[in-house]
């Protein structure tokens, strides 16, 4: 392993298989490589283990002494990251291993996502095979692809590589919780193609907005940062009288768009569009969380452009699309005392390039009716602008059980190590265990993990001293399970 001044010595091995984690590409839909290093590592170890068509492994475990015979257990983390850079960091996901830094107790990547979504519960469960001292039930170690781009491994999972009732996921971002739901999740994409013409306009501008936070577009979408693309919009919308010539924010429907940039025609001079920009940045500096506060606006004027552009009129009628897109949190869980969100959209992605127009959103929920309000109204706003509407995805929510024999066992062990209760509560966030127990059949389900801060964004960190509770609680509930 390559020298990383304060790099996490303690568990050991668990800490050195999260390094080969970073070390090995994985993008979401270019996981060959940590393919290879799993399926090496079981043949290594002597495992049996299957692949399905979906890419998704499982490693056989048997029990430990005495425990051979006892019902098994499902572990189950996904191996892909989310791929997000700073602003200006030219990195290839697909080749690059992570650059690592440790900064007071955490430790993160330099300008990039550190996938310890859901890197850190893979190395978890793996650490479990060079275990000496450790008690276990056999154990089905299950690794599913693709979740970051909409769960599609656990929805091509293929349910007879698996036998057992019961299961802990280990993806969940915040010590001392334990997950009974999560919310499932809508994909949908707005096409609309657009005649263009030469613009009589004056001048031609490139506008630029970065430095937002982003996110992780369920376990953040209640904090009121701010949407790169609702941003621009509102800009070009106090500048009048403009038409569009190219339109670019967002990532990936999971991400909570951080920057973007447009380039458009004015009569306007560069002054009077710097004074708009300085006056939109104090009114959302007004409201805007603090830490989301950072962020920069930039224009420039672009001589000896040949562009084409939306007319005056169709200019309008695209930023009215994105000003009505349905954007936020919809509603809050009712059972948590509206302490959780129940259901929510993230407009995720917006480009405008060569006439043709695309928006991607997400909308996530604890009960699929609820989401049927925001479905209504993108029906609405697509055909009242001329987008067309199509739905590309659906993955189920795992309703709160609060009632169940995990839970249990989980709680006693959490109090008997830690001396105080830990938090139940569910997450606004795509886990895939509805979509597992819908394969599966009933059976008992829990989730819990170290503390992540900043996931889907470059600013991820984990908490070191976390993950070492977290290693202490997995082998504790294992020798009592």
């Amino acid at each position: 392993m390559n020298k990383i001044e304060n790099y996490p010595q303690s568990p050991k091995k668990l800490w050195n298989i999260f390094y080969d984690f970073t070390q090995t590409p994985r993008p979401s839909k270019n996981e060959e490589k940590i393919r290879k290093y799993l399926l090496d590592l079981a043949r290594d170890r002597g495992l049996e283990h299957n692949i399905d068509e979906a890419h998704n492994i499982v490693m056989y475990v048997p029990g430990t002494k005495g425990r051979e015979s006892e019902d098994s257990l499902i572990i189950q983390n996904h191996v892909d990251m989310v791929t997000d850079a700073v602003q200006g960091k030219v990195f290839n996901f697909n080749d690059e291993p992570l650059e690592l830094e440790v900064i007071s107790g955490w430790l993160k990547a330099k300008g990039t996502t550190l996938g310890a979504d859901n890197g850190i519960g893979c190395a978890c469960a793996l650490a479990i095979l060079f275990e000496e001292d450790i008690s276990h039930p056999p154990l089905e170690l299950l690794f599913t692809a693709d979740e970051e781009t909409g769960l599609t491994g656990a929805q091509g999972l293929d349910p007879k590589m698996l036998k057992s009732k019961r299961m802990l996921n280990l993806d969940t971002e915040d010590w001392g919780s334990f997950f009974i739901g999560c919310a499932g999740g809508l994909g949908y994409e707005l096409t609309n193609d657009f005649d263009l013409k030469e613009s009589t306009y004056a001048n031609f501008y490139k506008i630029e907005v970065e430095g937002f936070i982003g996110g992780h577009s369920g376990l953040n979408i209640d904090e009121q940062r701010a949407n790169a693309i609702k941003v621009l919009n509102k800009i070009l919308s106090e500048l009048g009288d403009i038409e569009v010539s190219e339109f670019r924010s967002g990532k990936a429907h999971n991400i909570i768009p951080r920057t973007g940039f447009v380039n458009f025609y004015s009569n306007l001079d560069l002054n009077s569009i710097q004074s708009t920009l300085k006056a939109i940045r104090e009114e959302y500096c007004g409201f805007l969380p603090v830490d989301d506060q950072d962020f920069k606006f930039s224009v420039e004027s672009i001589k000896d452009n040949q562009a084409l552009a939306l007319s005056n009129i169709d200019s309008k009628r695209f930023l009215n699309f994105i000003e009505l897109f349905p954007n936020g949190v919809h509603a809050m869980d009712l059972g948590s005392n509206k302490e959780i969100v129940s259901c929510s959209n993230n407009l995720a992605k917006v480009l405008f390039v060569n006439g043709k127009a695309y928006a991607l959103t997400s909308v996530r929920f604890f009960d699929r009716n609820e989401a049927k309000t925001v479905e209504r109204e993108l029906t609405a706003l697509g055909s009242l602008t001329g987008f067309k509407v199509q739905k590309n995805s659906e993955y189920a929510s795992w309703k709160p059980v609060r009632e169940n024999k995990m839970l249990g066992i989980l709680i006693d062990t959490y109090r008997g190590l830690f001396k105080q209760e830990p938090e139940i509560t569910a997450i606004h966030a795509g886990l895939e265990c509805g979509i597992i127990k819908d394969k599966l059949g009933e059976m008992d389900v829990c989730s819990f993990g170290p503390t992540i801060e900043g996931a889907h964004s470059p600013d991820e960190r984990v908490h070191i001293e976390s993950v070492g509770h977290f290693w202490i609680l997995l082998k504790e509930v294992l020798k009592n399970i």
